[in-house]
């Protein structure tokens, strides 16, 4: 609880110790699959309100188990891909980390996925407090500056963007 609270307070301490300890990575696996299983019911709940507000035949697209399951999946996936990723662009710009200390420190930031629950502001409020916790993270876990924390972070995006696209493609056919 002391982490969770650490990283919620933004404590860049405590995602250094996050960070470097090796067996903080079960909780944040454990926390990454409670969040995307909140994130996939509270998907799920919304298609089905949405769905249920619409005249019969009004153009549902997917079944609330469907999108459950695929935010599960999705965000289990994207945890993994993303932490080999940064880890990757934070060692090519001169950090010293691996996709391990990535892992748990991205495992831990997911806690903020929980303010989803809030409607609007709520999602809102947990990107803003994700990125900025990815930022220190990146930041704490690869020592160095918060500017090449940010320099990561973006290069990162992009790849992962085009690590999508590229999926897409290849899957689009069979979707």
């Amino acid at each position: 609880m002391e982490r969770i609270l650490g990283v919620l307070t933004l404590k860049a301490p405590i995602y250094k110790e996050i960070a470097e300890d090796e067996n903080a990575t079960m909780t944040a696996a454990i926390i990454v699959v409670v969040m995307a299983i909140f994130g996939g019911i509270l998907g799920a709940l919304v298609l089905g309100l949405t769905a249920a507000a619409l005249p019969p035949g009004a153009g549902q697209t997917g079944s609330p188990v469907g999108v459950a399951i695929s935010t599960v999946f999705t965000t289990i996936l994207g945890w993994l891909i993303g932490s080999a990723v940064f880890g990757f662009v934070a060692n090519a710009l001169g950090g010293r980390t691996n996709t391990g200390e990535m892992l748990r420190v991205f495992g831990y930031t997911q806690i903020f996925q929980v303010l989803n629950i809030v409607p609007c502001l709520g999602s809102l409020a947990a990107l803003i407090l994700s990125v900025v916790g990815a930022i220190i993270g990146i930041r704490e876990a690869a020592e160095f500056s918060t500017g090449k924390a940010v320099v990561t972070g973006l290069i990162g995006l992009v790849i992962l963007f085009i690590i999508n696209i590229a999926i897409g493609f290849v899957l689009s056919p069979f979707l």
